[in-house]
């Protein structure tokens, strides 16, 4: 049996591998072995689809009497000019209580299917950024990347996309690196650029808004009432900033380049024991916790995470440890959050604002 088919059954069907034994040759089957510890070892998220569909690729139409909102698929493929029904157990995309009720995604792709999911990041999905930071990449190897508190590195560096995070931390007497979090975030396309960030609070309450989102420079209100949204104004791409919750969640999507969805926590004393961090008691330490859906990258991405995007990416961390480290703290390190300049970077927009923003 040639060892590249023995790779195929093993990812697609281990029990086939059993079948065969009996017929490989020693090598053969030590090098079986050897994959299947290695497939045990893994350190893989099995999380959502990365792709959650998107209102790009099909038009919404008038709900059902039932409430079941509905939509005509536009996208290419054997899904194209179908109707998809909401199921009645998330009759609507954006339900008003999101934290209670799934809402309905709309995936005209060529799974051509509506799904209900929870409006917030899955920080075990695919492109997910969440806690110290931990990510999951687009291989779904998950890995942590530590930086340095007051840093800025790309997360995603592309001709036509870079997103940068800055991050917040604290390094304990005794410690040889410092605890880190993403505290704002930075998307830059074209001339534009969109922050997301957490402020700053001593103590946490989570009726209070502690999410800031500035457009060019300027703070921008996410209404609470009615669509809950914010939009662009004479932009040839469409940028949304909607909340998914009462306060501290928002979905943001930048039409052709990236859907997010983004919220606040803080860390909360009982975690702050257990790992042992040590923080301040005046300081709730908000950060941000994020799930990506990326679209149209090249093959030659950059990024602590959108390098994990290309199609012949092989991960470099450990395996089978239980904190998987990445580096390139060097290679993405930029100057501010809103630089698009770091040793790997691509980003070929146009400028998109200097130095950091005032958050």
């Amino acid at each position: 049996m040639p060892l590249q088919l023995c790779f195929f059954i093993i990812s697609y069907n281990p029990l086939l591998v059993l079948q065969n034994m009996a017929q490989m040759k020693p090598y053969i089957l030590a090098a079986v072995f050897l994959v299947v510890l290695i497939a045990i070892q893994g350190t893989l998220v099995q999380g959502d689809d990365n792709n959650n569909g998107d209102n790009e690729d099909h038009d919404d139409m008038a709900p059902l009497g039932s409430g079941q909102e509905q939509a005509k698929c536009k996208a290419k493929g054997h899904c194209k000019n179908k109707i998809l029904v909401c199921p009645a157990q998330c009759p609507e995309k954006k339900p008003k209580k999101n934290r209670k009720h799934k809402g309905c995604f709309v995936d005209c792709t060529s799974k051509c299917e509506v799904t209900c999911k929870y409006r917030k990041p899955n920080c075990n999905g695919y492109g997910s950024l969440c806690y110290d930071p931990r990510f999951v990449g687009g291989d779904g190897v998950m890995f942590y990347f530590h930086g340095a508190k007051g840093g800025n590195f790309a997360i995603v560096s592309d001709d036509n996309l870079q997103i940068n995070a800055h991050l917040i931390g604290s390094r304990p007497q005794g410690r040889t690196r410092d605890y880190t979090w993403v505290q704002a975030l930075s998307v830059m396309f074209d001339s534009h650029n969109l922050i997301i960030a957490a402020t700053k609070v001593s103590h946490w309450d989570d009726s209070v808004d502690s999410l800031t989102v500035r457009w060019d420079g300027e703070t921008i209100t996410i209404p609470t009432d009615g669509e809950a949204e914010w939009r662009s104004a004479g932009e040839e791409r469409q940028v949304v900033v909607e909340r998914t919750d009462g306060a501290n969640a928002v979905r943001v999507t930048v039409a052709g380049l990236v859907d997010m969805d983004v919220r606040v926590r803080p860390i909360g004393k009982h975690e702050n024991k257990v790992h042992n961090y040590q923080l301040p008691e005046n300081d709730a330490f908000a950060h941000l916790e994020t799930q990506f859906r990326f679209k149209n990258l090249t093959d030659l991405v950059e990024g602590v995470l959108g390098k994990t995007y290309r199609p012949d990416y092989v991960s470099p961390v450990k395996i089978g440890v239980p904190m998987p480290v990445m580096g390139g703290e060097d290679k993405y390190q930029t100057p501010s959050l809103l630089s698009p300049l770091c040793r790997l970077c691509r980003f070929q927009g146009g400028s998109a604002g200097n130095g950091m923003a005032t958050i």
